[in-house]
């Protein structure tokens, strides 16, 4: 899973760029901070799937950008691998990220479908 989409960041067309990377447990209370700000409820089993997921089965994605010269989480995406298996998880900040919705969403979308075809 160490390919292109996790070593360079994307240009919003807000002109803000972000970085995509794979969710881990360090990112737990950003994505808590997250998903209360934008009104989502969470409880402790959803906020677990999202930062502790198998790479191998469920595709998590956190999306990182500076904002007031610190990186910050601006949103999070989770797709599962399965065979048409489609999001279930998208939360952005598109104050701060205008647009990163359809590119977090697109971008989990293509890596499902590239793995459908590698274990097909």
């Amino acid at each position: 899973m160490h390919d292109a989409v996790f070593t360079r960041t994307f240009a919003l067309p807000s002109g803000r760029r972000v970085r995509l990377r794979l969710a881990g447990l360090r990112d737990r209370p950003a994505v808590e901070a997250l998903l209360r700000e934008r009104g989502v409820a969470a409880g402790d089993l959803d906020l677990h799937r999202l930062v502790c997921a198998n790479p191998a089965e469920r595709l998590v994605l956190a999306a990182f950008a500076l904002v007031d010269g610190a990186e910050r989480l601006v949103g999070v995406g989770a797709i599962d691998l399965a065979a048409d298996a489609d999001l279930d998880t998208l939360v952005v900040d598109e104050r701060l990220a205008g647009g990163l919705g359809l590119l977090l969403g697109d971008v989990l979308r293509r890596r499902a479908a590239a793995h459908a075809r590698r274990v097909a």
